[in-house]
């Protein structure tokens, strides 16, 4: 065949048009199923099940409880391998009122259609994408059409992040290392990889890696409130350790923007802004505020641009503690890399045939620019570019790919053309990459 043959992609197109309804029970039936972290597995065996029933390969890689969904619409022999992979999870909901003030919005657990739009958390990120390319393939089989190469499918778990720490134990609170990195080195290998993401239909060859750091610092001795030793006259110094964390948070945050100024680079593609924040903060027992703590921590989150050694890092965050005179320790409790697509061999195939098939759909120039933060978070791109499958990610628009996004319930809304599109562009990216013959 060839990206030429213009008769198959009519075929397609045209029953991906006639697959609309299914393409919105799909994203429904996924989008309202609470796969918050560790709980993805009623939304696994609904895409387990959904392979088997159109004819699919489909196989269950990880636990019974945690596991990944890889189906396969096997070639003829001889092409060229594409896998698509999104994640079936979002971020954990356990003692969720602790960072969330209006933790009980339908959105996030649940999803809706309102006239020509789809809502809810999980069709945004990441169901919906999943939805748009499993029609896709489902079109293609559906035609008829049996390709040379393999098509994979890839539901996995763990995207959102998390790590074990202190009594947050593994296996529990495990999160990427049991999704599309266990995938491919699982059987879910192929010659290139589409991670199906919301981008607003740009390009995303790059991501950054993190590294979460645990940062305590130390005061004593610890006091009764009767006792304390007012007036203080140096807070860097008080007794009470959440005082002193006060001290270090605030250099914390202009250190923060030191660290983004100096990791932020360009390409032809965008600009990668890597950034810190703090996530989280222990110290004292609620039940016993009358007892000055002696210890205190914070919990940071960096994304860390391609290259750069989470120890470096380390040895910043300790430099802060010894500038401003602390007793404290810093720990690093999880890292993985970022890595470009471009040092990749073969990715100019693969950003080619999608650029192509993007033109095909929309009938425009190719694809803009991707925005700043899309560049510069984690996705599932990273553990194929670290084994040297080219990656890279593309998907529909939402309000989370918008630039300025912010955290409500418009950064969940998706147009129902606009998944039709990108289960268009899907369908033809498969259609060229696994018609291409091998050497």
């Amino acid at each position: 065949m060839g990206t030429n043959n213009s008769d198959l992609e009519k075929r397609v197109l045209n029953k991906i048009e006639e697959l609309e309804s299914e393409l919105i029970k799909v994203a429904l039936d996924l989008g309202d199923m609470d796969a918050s972290q560790p709980h993805e597995k009623e939304a696994s065996e609904y895409v387990y099940e959904w392979f088997k029933d159109n004819g699919f390969e489909s196989t269950k890689l990880g636990t019974q409880e945690r596991f990944n969904v890889l189906g396969k619409y096997i070639g003829t022999g001889k092409g060229r391998s594409l896998i698509f992979c999104s994640h079936l999870d979002n971020e954990s909901r356990e003692r969720v009122e602790l960072r969330l003030k209006d933790w009980n919005k339908p959105v996030y657990t649940k999803a809706w259609q309102e006239g020509d739009t789809l809502v809810g958390h999980g069709i945004a990120n990441d169901r919906g994408p999943m939805a748009c390319w499993m029609v896709a393939i489902k079109a293609i089989k559906d035609s008829n059409i049996q390709l040379p190469g393999d098509v994979l499918m890839s539901a996995v778990i763990g995207e959102t992040g998390g790590s074990p720490v202190d009594e947050f134990e593994s296996p529990k609170y495990d999160s990427h290392e049991l999704g599309a990195r266990y995938v491919a080195t699982h059987g879910g290998l192929a010659d290139f990889a589409m991670i199906a993401e919301a981008t607003a239909n740009t390009i995303v060859p790059v991501e950054c890696g993190f590294a979460y750091f645990k940062i305590t610092v130390w005061a004593e001795p610890a006091s009764y409130t009767p006792f304390f030793p007012y007036p203080e006259p140096d807070t860097k110094k008080s007794v009470n350790s959440i005082v002193r964390m006060a001290k270090f948070i605030e250099r914390y945050q202009e250190y923060a923007y030191e660290y983004q100024k100096k990791h932020t680079y360009s390409f032809d593609g965008g600009e990668v802004v890597p950034k810190t924040i703090i996530g989280a903060i222990r110290g004292g027992l609620p039940h016993m505020p009358h007892i000055s703590p002696e210890v205190c921590s914070v919990y940071v989150d960096f994304r860390i641009p391609p290259g750069k050694n989470p120890l470096e890092l380390k040895l910043d965050l300790e430099g802060l503690l010894d500038e401003l005179g602390m007793d404290g320790k810093v720990e690093n409790y999880k890292f993985l890399p970022g890595f470009e697509a471009w040092k990749i061999e073969g990715y100019d195939q693969v950003r080619t045939a999608l650029v192509e098939s993007h033109v095909k759909v929309f009938g425009e120039s190719p694809p803009k620019k991707a925005v700043t933060y899309m560049l510069s978070m984690w996705r599932d791109i990273n553990p194929y570019n670290e084994l040297g499958v080219p990656a890279i990610c593309y998907g529909f628009p939402t309000g989370y790919s918008a630039e300025g996004a912010k955290y409500d319930i418009d950064l969940f809304r998706v147009k129902i053309k606009d998944m039709i599109n990108a289960t268009k562009v899907y369908a033809l990216l498969a259609l060229d990459i696994c018609s291409r013959k091998t050497n």
